[in-house]
């Protein structure tokens, strides 16, 4: 996998992403435990990459090889530093995925400035502060894909986003704990451990110019 690691200046410090493509952007941001960094997406980037999009891979701040503050900075501070990488990097629109926590940070820049987010990509997300009223909000064409076998956050979370979201697509992955070597908690991680599952429809949704969104009640199985 071809790529570089790139480090843009932010309000917050050094925010480090591991760059790979060419194309539109799609912004990409990972968990909140400590061991997290732009790696849990390092099976997806070329993925990626095929489909005619520039992934940035994010060590958010706090993380990886990004500045380390005194006081990790929370989803909003977090989204201020994404924001600060977009204007350095002249784009006007990215599409954002995130996974867990990430998806936090996806759903608050969807939520406070929309006409920056051209889609969402929405992975085992860490949604629980958003209520149903606040999802209806969001416009852009959206990716919901989930573990079946989630124990972090269960699936039913994941319907509940797609159900709120309008004309959001689900897509239900089973089996992630059974993938080789994968840990209890692999079902919170898909894109990690069934990873040319999630690839095919992270594919199909990113050719389909940011999602060709389905009925969003639709829960699809791979």
């Amino acid at each position: 996998m071809k790529g570089e690691d790139r480090f843009f200046a932010t309000r917050e410090g050094r925010l480090h992403a591991r760059v790979v493509g060419e194309g539109p952007a799609v912004i990409l941001m990972h968990g909140l435990h400590p061991a997290n960094d732009w790696q849990v997406w390092e099976h997806n980037l070329q993925a990626i990459a095929e489909a005619g999009y520039r992934a940035y891979a994010l060590d958010l701040i706090g993380y990886g090889a990004s500045d380390r503050p005194t006081d990790r900075p929370e989803a909003p501070r977090q989204a201020q530093a994404v924001l600060d990488l977009m204007r350095q990097e002249a784009l006007e629109q990215a599409v954002f995925g995130g996974v867990s926590w990430g998806g936090t940070i996806a759903l608050f820049l969807a939520l406070t400035t929309p006409a920056r987010v051209a889609g969402l990509i929405l992975v085992d997300a860490a949604a629980g502060r958003f209520s149903d009223a606040e999802l209806a909000r969001i416009r852009c064409p959206t990716l919901v894909v989930w573990g079946e076998d989630d124990s972090v956050i269960p699936v039913a979370e994941g319907r509940r986003l797609a159900r709120a979201i309008p004309g959001a697509r689900l897509e239900v992955i089973p089996d992630v704990t059974k993938a080789p070597g994968a840990p209890p908690w692999a079902g919170h991680h898909p894109m990690r451990f069934r990873p040319e599952a999630f690839n095919a429809i992270l594919q199909g949704f990113l050719r389909g110019g940011g999602g060709e969104t389905t009925e969003h009640t639709k829960d699809t199985k791979v």
